[in-house]
């Protein structure tokens, strides 16, 4: 089955629409007037350190965290409008965390199956071949009846991408997916996401993979403090960035052995979310 949701943007193909966005937890401002928009079928890898809003960012856009003020539109729907039917939309957004979120006590299939059920209210033989036909596009195919412990972490994560992918989403959003993986479990999981960008997947990727934002992002965004400072092509921001605070960041991550005597005592502040 195809990861191509069934439902299009709105005419202008803009399924994210980001305007004027704060987000602040008690004093600290965590989101500064955040403006983005991301368009039908584009990769939008967002990078930066520790600290500088990218997951806040990406749970504000499904109203996991309540945006202090400005507005998020999805597929043409004001999500930040009191009245809005948040479920509904969260029906077509489908979203990959750190930590896997499985749940426990039921088999892969039953993960796959149970929203399916409750939310989308197809039949259990409606949902049990949609769950099938991901499991298999994620390399699950023979895990379905494997509890999530008896899974290793990148067949967890790839079972929580299947799972998403289940209810026919627009949009996916992915938290650092590969965060919480041991690092020869994390190519599985790239591969997975590579896939669905090719096959036409809007996806926005908080990541600090740059060889995948690079290669599979269609678009970069950096953030920091709050803001984004600059965004632009993949190859452009992560292979020649125009601001110095992309560079610093940039080169610290592409080469973490290299320290300037002039970047001694900048310390990335820790993330309060």
């Amino acid at each position: 089955m195809s990861a191509k949701s069934e439902v299009a943007a709105g005419q202008s193909g803009v399924v994210v629409d980001i305007a004027g966005l704060h987000k602040s937890f008690g004093d600290v401002h965590v989101l500064k007037g955040i403006d983005l928009r991301v368009q039908e079928r584009e990769v939008v890898c967002i990078i930066g350190p520790s600290g500088s809003g990218k997951s806040t960012l990406l749970r504000c856009v499904n109203l996991l965290e309540q945006p202090s003020s400005g507005t998020v539109e999805l597929l043409g729907i004001d999500v930040t409008d009191p009245d809005v039917d948040i479920d509904a939309v969260r029906t077509r957004v489908g979203m990959v965390f750190q930590a896997f979120n499985l749940f426990p006590h039921h088999t892969v299939m039953g993960n796959l199956v149970l929203a399916q059920r409750k939310v989308l209210k197809r039949s259990k033989a409606e949902a049990e071949e949609v769950a099938w036909a991901n499991l298999r596009q994620v390399g699950l195919g023979d895990r379905a009846t494997f509890y999530p412990s008896e899974l290793s972490g990148g067949q967890q994560q790839r079972a929580a991408i299947a799972r998403a992918l289940s209810m026919n989403p627009a949009l996916m959003l992915f938290d650092e997916p590969t965060s919480a993986l041991d690092p020869e479990l994390v190519g599985d999981v790239l591969a997975v996401m590579r896939d669905l960008a090719i096959e036409g997947m809007t996806m926005m990727v908080v990541t600090h993979e740059m060889a995948f934002a690079r290669d599979v992002g269609d678009r970069v965004v950096f953030m920091d403090d709050g803001a984004i400072v600059e965004q632009g092509p993949a190859a452009q921001v992560i292979g020649s960035p125009q601001t110095d605070r992309a560079r610093i960041f940039l080169k610290r991550v592409l080469d973490p052995t290299h320290i300037d005597d002039s970047e001694i005592g900048q310390t990335e502040p820790d993330d309060p979310t």
